[in-house]
């Protein structure tokens, strides 16, 4: 009989990337006891960046022995249990005649790869290829948004006003602090689960703290920040792309009813699959409409927009849109700046403004959500509106000799 992997029950507060709870929060937990102990001791920075080093000469020749083994399977070309963020990775080498494989330890996928050069050079890496040493300059809080977030604030730099709580009573404590609307979410491992929007008073922000606390020991209570999602990205310490990431919306035309202009928009080539979904009528839509204060059967004015679901994945019917070449210069410094104080190769920040062409100072209620090491930049090599870039191309001239740190 084969052995399957147990699958988490659905969840509407996990929306489409259903996961488990439990699980996760006790994740969270253990992460945050270990935490301390796996940041860089500067007594040990020496030692620990000469370990590093035999790591990365060693780790591609300890990953050929255990193929050779048969306790893992090498992998030359991408397929279908390849990661999109990987395959992006993987076009670019080829352009660049560059052997990169995926190495499946008991044959399943770990997300771990090696390079060969054409001058020989190997390397092994875990999700992104990195120069040395670039794990251990970096901010070890980086990933960390609660303490992120302070740091952050310390400095000047744009973020929402709250913090993270453990209890519902300091969670009202902070709330009277606030202006509305503000937001619940787990303050770490969320992906846009478990988060709640648009809360107003009291017993809303009971809801929310409950919903996040589901999958965290700690909940972020902050200011709704206004306008939509970015996505920035940093390479190198150099702005490379910045998307805009939208939720399900339809914009209004004067004639159409939102059912209609849904049904419309679902046409589209892109909402054909395999990236992009279309959008769905259902009591998420429903909801998130009557606090709009429209239904499914409102004509919308033109150019008004309505949104149709809390989040921005791609599953419910989100999209995305390049808008690498409007960003106002005061914008892309700020994210520059980010990237300095992260000390980090590269940096998948998410950003909250209402308009990206103009600058941050400019403009109310703007903020920094959290910033990735580890960032999903395939999203810029697939907007659903406009130009692609190619992220991965800076991420391959990054790891040149001439270039490594």
């Amino acid at each position: 009989m084969a052995f399957t992997l147990p699958k988490p029950k659905d969840c509407a507060d996990c929306g489409s990337g259903a996961i488990f709870h439990r699980t996760t929060y006790i994740s969270i937990v253990i992460d945050g006891i270990f935490a301390p102990l796996s940041s860089p001791n500067p007594f040990l920075r020496g030692f620990t960046r000469l370990v590093y080093g035999i790591e990365r000469r060693v780790t591609p020749y300890i990953l050929n022995t255990l193929t050779d083994w048969g306790w893992a399977k090498r992998i030359p070309e991408a397929d279908d249990d390849t990661q999109l963020l990987a395959l992006m990775l993987w076009n670019e080498a080829k352009e660049r005649n560059i052997e990169v494989s995926e190495v499946r330890l008991f044959n399943l996928p770990r997300n771990i790869f090696t390079a060969k050069y054409p001058d020989g050079r190997r390397i092994a890496f875990e999700g992104i290829p990195m120069p040395a040493n670039a794990d251990l300059d970096r901010a070890p809080w980086m990933d960390n948004k609660d303490v992120l977030k302070k740091k952050f604030r310390a400095l000047g730099l744009p973020v929402a006003k709250g913090g993270a709580v453990s209890t519902l009573k300091e969670a009202k404590k902070l709330f009277k602090t606030l202006t509305p609307p503000v937001i619940a979410k787990p303050f770490s491992g969320s992906a846009s689960r478990h988060t709640v929007l648009h809360i107003m008073n009291e017993e809303e922000l009971e809801h929310g703290f409950n919903v996040a606390k589901q999958i965290a020991p700690k909940v972020v209570i902050e200011e709704e920040l206004v306008g939509a999602v970015y996505r920035a990205t940093t390479v190198n310490g150099v702005f490379a792309a910045a998307l805009r990431r939208d939720q399900p919306h339809v914009t209004g035309d004067g004639t159409h009813t939102i059912r209609e202009l849904v049904a419309i928009a679902n046409e589209h080539p892109s909402r054909q699959g395999p990236y992009f979904h279309r959008m769905q009528l259902d009591e998420y839509a429903e909801k998130e409409l009557e606090w709009q204060g429209y239904t499914f059967d409102t004509v919308l004015p033109p150019g008004i927009k309505a949104t149709l679901h809390q989040k921005i994945n791609w599953s419910v019917g989100g999209t995305t849109c390049d808008v690498t070449d409007e960003v106002h210069p005061d914008n892309i410094e700020l994210f520059e700046e980010v990237a300095r104080v992260l000390n980090a190769k590269i940096v998948g920040l998410d950003f909250i403004i209402e308009d990206m062409s103009r600058s941050w100072k400019e403009q109310e209620r703007c903020g920094i959500l959290e910033c990735n090491s580890m960032p999903f930049f395939d999203n810029h090599h697939l907007p659903f509106e406009g130009k692609p870039r190619n992220v991965a191309s800076l991420i391959w001239d990054m790891n040149e000799p001439q270039n490594k740190a």
